[in-house]
């Protein structure tokens, strides 16, 4: 069975053991499910776990404890090892029941250092999705690990985003950091700012774990509040140079722990390494709120 499912009074979820992602998160309405991630990105599934770490890293190797571990890339369509291995691979069921699920992936580590155990857990309460990660080192070797989730939310012209956050980081051709800013004009989303209307993929350290998306068309709104491990966040929103299907209609906030390259960072940049056998966890929260108040005038977007 692929496709597993937990629902109460309020939210709905489905997700798919390929990949371990969420295929579907709805909230019940009297007109029927209305998607709280955004369905039909140009994903199949609406959010996916970022294991052993997320996004890119420079030459695809990296230096620890003395050795160079190599990775390969891993999709068609990027030259990079991107976003880990744990949403290519295929989970099995842990624990099932009508509000709660726990999956659980194991990599081999054939094609790189990385071996390790992976768990989700899944829970609603009320108006609440809780997603609860882990990842256990299975090398033989001490290795640097972090922890991602990736969804994608709808996007409209009014859509806002409010958060708090120290610094950004400004990306090379290959959406690699080159240098970090303070999150400042443009890129201070406190009180929140509209989204910009052409590209953005951009990451903010010194983040204090919290975020609001809000729909003023639908009075809706989305509250992120994640564990202290997820200090960083990623926005992204695409165009139709780098993806010509896009439609202006999503866009991606993804709570991380640990920075993009990190390993290239002599402070690991929120990595954290693990002994074998060693553990790192951290849960992120999404609480759906309906007719929610209008908000203040937002800061419309400007990139400086």
């Amino acid at each position: 069975m692929g496709m597993l499912q937990i629902s109460n009074d309020t939210v709905a979820l489905s997700v798919d053991l390929a990949g371990g992602a969420i295929h579907r998160f709805d909230r019940h309405a009297a007109s029927g499910p209305v998607p709280v991630f955004h369905r039909g990105a140009v994903e199949a599934d609406v959010c996916f776990p970022l294991i052993p770490f997320g996004n890119r890293l420079r030459g695809n190797a990296f230096v620890f404890d003395g050795g160079t571990h190599r990775l390969q890339p891993n999709t068609a369509s990027d030259p990079h090892y991107i976003h880990g291995d744990a949403w290519l691979g295929h989970w099995r069921t842990i624990a099932h029941d009508h509000h709660e699920l726990t999956i659980a992936y194991d990599h081999a580590g054939k094609d790189g250092p990385y071996a390790y155990r992976a768990e989700q857990r899944f829970a609603l309460s009320d108006n609440m999705l809780s997603v609860s990660l882990s990842v256990t080192n299975r090398a033989r070797r001490r290795l640097p690990y972090g922890l991602g989730l990736h969804p994608f939310l709808p996007m409209t012209p009014a859509t806002i985003v409010d958060f708090t956050a120290e610094r950004y980081w400004e990306q090379d051709a290959a959406f690699l950091p080159l240098k970090s800013h303070p999150a400042r004009g443009g890129m201070d989303f406190s009180g929140g700012r509209r989204l910009p209307g052409t590209w953005m993929n951009t990451e903010f350290e010194g983040w204090n774990g919290a975020a609001t998306i809000m729909w003023p068309e639908t009075g809706s709104r989305l509250r992120i509040e994640a564990d202290a491990q997820f200090s960083r966040c990623m926005i992204f929103v695409s165009d139709t140079a780098f993806d010509a299907l896009y439609r202006h209609d999503w866009f991606c906030f993804e709570p991380m722990t640990h920075s993009v390259d990190a390993h290239h960072r002599a402070d690991l940049g929120g990595l954290v390494a693990l002994e074998p056998d060693e553990t790192l966890a951290g849960s992120c929260r999404f609480i759906v709120e309906c007719h929610a108040p209008a908000p203040r005038q937002a800061k419309r977007w400007r990139s400086s």
